[in-house]
């Protein structure tokens, strides 16, 4: 009894110090996520030890966060069907990479690919719940993406100041408050401009189809790395051209989309970079590119020794872990 209460008190000391010092606490778990990329090849079993460092600050992060979202949101936290999954993705996708190492080194590569199978049929059918059921689209990468806190704990962002302006009932037309307007040094005389929050247009079936293209691509490329091999160019053209279909579906609606939708469709067209370092690219051209620039970096210009070295010594190990098609 005494120990149960022990830790129900450590946990509310705990809760007062993230909500009381969100600062210090982004610092810490910045330095713990940072520390696991010079954990690899310093001790036994680097990769696993260094993805076990990365998935549990991450997973404190997401549950700090949560504690930051219970103390300064207005709202009665819910937590229904759709939060859920969100949560499980979020999980599965900060430790997905860990799983599979810690497989990998019990049962071999077999066993790897099993454990890679299932993550990905579960993230897809989760992915296809909030698609279908909850017209989610597109599906940011996270779902919970890491909780802006300086701005969240000093008050939610609004259109300049929710307060300061109001709409006419018959013409809709937006009104500034006499109170709510700056300083006469600060105006700027132009109309109140209202944050676009549009939701995207789910009644269009294109989207739907080009967010089921970038959700099924993982099984796809799998299946096809099945039949052709994982050094095979047809898997990788397969699932480019997967990838290359659902940004040319969301391409002809973007200016319908709000900004965070933009921003991850952003993000997925940067992510296209990323084949680069994918077999077989990676094998046949890219590596030797990438090695040749920082060997000569290294000789051109002092000191990056200390940053090249490590890279090319550990680029082939990383590519192997980390760039996988269903990562991005």
């Amino acid at each position: 009894m005494d120990k149960a209460l022990s830790l129900q008190e450590l946990y509310a000391v705990y809760k007062r110090w993230v909500i009381s010092n969100p600062g210090v606490v982004t610092d810490v778990e910045t330095v713990a996520t940072w520390s696991s990329y010079f954990v690899a090849g310093k001790i036994n079993k680097s990769p696993i030890v260094s993805e076990l460092v990365y998935s549990v600050s991450k997973l404190v992060s997401l549950f700090n966060d949560k504690l930051i979202r219970e103390a300064y949101g207005s709202d009665e936290p819910y937590y229904g069907l759709r939060e859920q999954i969100k949560l499980w993705l979020t999980v599965v996708h900060y430790c997905e990479v860990f799983i599979e190492l810690l497989v990998k080194n019990r049962w071999g590569t077999r066993g790897k690919w099993t454990v890679a199978t299932l993550l990905q049929v579960f993230k897809c059918s989760s992915a296809l719940v909030l698609l279908y059921r909850f017209k989610e689209l597109p599906i940011a990468h996270p779902p919970i993406p890491a909780l802006q806190r300086k701005k969240f704990t000093e008050g939610k962002e609004t259109d300049e100041n929710s307060n300061s302006f109001f709409t006419l009932r018959r013409s809709g037309r937006v009104i500034r408050r006499v109170d709510g307007a700056p300083s006469v040094a600060f105006r700027d005389w132009e109309p109140v401009k209202i944050k676009d929050d549009r939701p995207a247009p789910v009644n269009v079936n294109d989207l739907i189809y080009a967010e089921s293209l970038h959700i099924l691509k993982p099984l796809i490329h799998l299946a096809s790395m099945r039949v052709f091999g994982t050094k095979a160019w047809k898997q990788w053209v397969i699932a480019l051209c997967v990838d290359l279909a659902s940004m040319k579906l969301y391409g002809k609606y973007m200016k319908d989309l709000s900004y965070d939708q933009r921003l991850e469709i952003s993000r997925r067209k940067l992510g296209l970079v990323l084949y680069l370092l994918r077999s077989p690219m990676y094998n046949g051209y890219s590596k030797n590119v990438i090695e040749n620039t920082l060997t000569s970096l290294t000789k051109k210009v002092p000191a990056m020794s200390f940053i090249c070295g490590p890279i090319i010594q550990y680029l082939s190990h990383w590519q192997d872990i980390y760039f996988y098609m269903w990562a991005s």
